[in-house]
């Protein structure tokens, strides 16, 4: 399994962030559930200064099949401190034409 090698590149600080968004992109076409779970937490878990690599992993996951992908970017879009990220998660949503995504966007256009 190369996703576990994947993970750790993309979290490495030391690495180049180009590398880093590689190894994203790379991670999530390489696994199932596990690799979308490794992407959730570099969404999560990073700072500031990742930025960049973690807006990369909100449109990897975008690319993970809907049943994985779709509830990683709703909780992202409703609970992720960053609003980049947010917004990043959201624009992906909007793309998905999924129906969960469309209940989120109806649910936060009728919040007061």
């Amino acid at each position: 399994m190369v996703w576990p090698r994947l993970l750790q590149i993309a979290r490495n600080t030391k690495v180049g962030e180009e590398t880093r968004r590689q190894s994203v992109f790379w991670l999530g076409q390489a696994a199932g559930e596990a690799a979308t779970r490794g992407l959730d937490s570099i969404v999560t878990h990073g700072d500031d200064s990742d930025l960049e690599v973690r807006k990369h992993a909100v449109f990897a996951l975008s690319q993970r099949p809907p049943e994985e992908g779709v509830p990683a970017l709703i909780r992202i879009a409703r609970t992720n401190p960053h609003p980049e990220l947010r917004k990043t998660a959201l624009f992906w949503l909007g793309q998905s034409e999924d129906p969960r995504a469309i209940s989120l966007f109806e649910e936060l256009l009728m919040t007061p």
